[in-house]
């Protein structure tokens, strides 16, 4: 039975999962492969929709629709750029410590990327899971200063063209992709910051990945709870949305604890 659980883990992250099956090699990045998935074309419709359709029109009106079309389809686009770049900061860092990373795959709830063996060395794997919110954040500085600057210097006309808007949206989307991998939750950035922690003061790599994989189930279904509420009193897809990323997350964590349960039964 305990083979069985350790192929189905096995099973769950190769080529074969359903990202891999329904993803496209659009190029190189760093020499690691870059994938995308159809669901990122959910994803990109999406945001481009409700920016043009709703959030654009309301916070910049006056302008003919065909301009709030493109300003959404460019920050569909942005988004997956960000996402992409979180991912490669991840590669390089790693890549520093001998580890190449065998595909990132972008898809509708981000983006993964696969790599041969984890990093059971506490510092390392803090330095490279910190590395993409890091240049999230970065690339959100950055953007914030260019709207900073448009707004302040009239530089661009923005009676003819809003390009602010999507230096704003560049800011708003890196800062939330940075934010949102840093929360506790395992396998995202902040949970394998934690687990490194616990693996620090533990010495034990895979009772300290359980322990942060419990937190992170708890902290999972607080955001399903969340995106419940809102999806019920505020907005249908925002609820919706969150729903599905803790759907997500639950499932990976629970993919992880039962791999995990495995190799600490062989101990």
């Amino acid at each position: 039975m305990a083979d069985s659980r350790n192929e189905k883990f096995r099973s769950d992250t190769n080529e074969e999962s359903w990202l891999s099956r329904y993803s496209l090699l659009v190029g190189r990045v760093a020499g690691v492969p870059v994938y995308i998935n159809f669901s990122s074309a959910f994803i990109v419709i999406l945001i481009a929709w409700t920016l043009s359709s709703t959030i654009l029109p309301n916070n910049y009106p006056g302008f003919v629709q065909s301009t709030y079309i493109i300003i959404g389809v460019v920050c569909a686009l942005i988004s997956l750029v960000s996402i992409l770049l979180h991912e490669v900061a991840h590669s390089i860092i790693a890549g520093r410590y001998g580890i190449k990373f065998q595909k990132i795959t972008l898809f509708a709830l981000g983006g993964i990327a696969l790599i041969p063996d984890e990093i059971t060395v506490p510092k390392k794997e803090i330095w490279m899971a910190f590395a993409g919110p890091l240049i999230s954040f970065i690339i959100s500085g950055l953007s914030f200063l260019l709207w900073f600057t448009f707004i302040e210097s009239h530089i661009f006309n923005s009676q003819t063209f809003p390009i602010d808007a999507i230096f704003f949206y560049s800011a708003a989307i890196n800062f939330v992709i940075g934010l949102f991998n840093l929360l506790p939750i395992f396998p995202c950035d902040g949970g394998r910051i934690l687990r490194s922690i616990l693996s620090y003061r533990t010495h034990d790599h895979i009772t300290a990945t359980l322990s942060a994989i419990r937190i992170g189930m708890i902290i999972s279904i607080c955001i399903l709870i969340i995106g419940g509420v809102i999806g019920f009193k505020f907005t249908f897809v925002g609820g919706i949305w969150l729903m599905l990323v803790a759907y997500f997350l639950m499932r990976g964590s629970r993919m992880y604890y039962d791999h995990y349960q495995y190799l600490l039964s062989r101990n």
